[in-house]
């Protein structure tokens, strides 16, 4: 975690140093009234990365670790409600996709693909720096509710499906970008953070699947992560 934050600072002194480099006093600012209105909406469209943080339980000599991060995307509908200058609420509803490889030491089947579908309910506080000629730089965080419509009720051996996972989850989220002020539009980058606070993992058996035991044991807690480059149209 001490690393993701390092991240997310670093991206924000290089948005607000790339805004200030870009500042020039003479230019006509575009699209002003957006930052005006009470309520506005908009569209985003992104590319995430799922991770897993793995607890081993440390029963026998089986382990599990995630070994590959494939890029899924997200896409979602922005509504901003003013609060103040520079301050506004955002809630960002949309659908989530992605991936993740586990690998398993020890057990006749070494790798599992887990997929997953989440729509993602985000509640968010976004906080703008002074704005500098058609950019402006912000910070954003708060909470999400996830849920994952690809989660199995029982296993599914014949596609490699040997874990389940629950289908809900709560997300602590925190990000920053930078608003971008087109002629007729804002176009917003951003960079987000978000972590569950559950464990997802289903440790129930699959008794209509017997055998595969050893694949959930393997784990004491399982944990999820999701990194998201974000582009808003509003």
């Amino acid at each position: 975690m001490r690393k993701l934050f390092l991240i997310l600072i670093l991206f924000s002194c290089f948005s607000t140093s790339y805004a200030q480099g870009r500042y020039k006093p003479e230019s006509m600012l575009n699209y002003q009234e957006v930052d005006q209105k009470l309520l506005h909406f908009g569209f985003t469209l992104g590319i995430n990365s799922m991770d897993f943080a793995i607890y081993n339980s440390g029963n026998g000599d089986v382990r599990a670790e995630q070994v590959s991060f494939t890029p899924g995307f997200s896409v979602g509908i922005v509504s901003d409600l003013r609060l103040h200058e520079d301050w506004s609420l955002r809630f960002l509803p949309g659908l989530e996709f992605g991936e993740r490889t586990i690998r398993y030491s020890n057990l006749p089947l070494e790798t599992v693909n887990v997929e997953s579908v989440l729509v993602n309910l985000p509640l968010l506080l976004k906080y703008r720096a002074r704005r500098l000629n058609n950019y402006r730089p912000y910070l954003i965080g708060g909470a999400s509710y996830k849920i994952d419509v690809q989660s199995q009720k029982s296993l599914n051996p014949d596609k490699d499906m040997l874990i389940r996972l629950k289908s809900t989850d709560v997300y602590l989220e925190l990000g920053a970008g930078i608003d971008f002020y087109l002629p007729y539009f804002k176009l917003a980058t951003e960079l987000k953070f978000a972590v569950g606070l559950r464990d997802i993992l289903n440790h129930q058996y699959d008794f209509d699947n017997p055998g595969y035991e050893a694949y959930t044991d393997a784990m004491r807690k399982v944990n999820s992560k999701i990194i998201t480059l974000s582009f808003h149209f509003e």
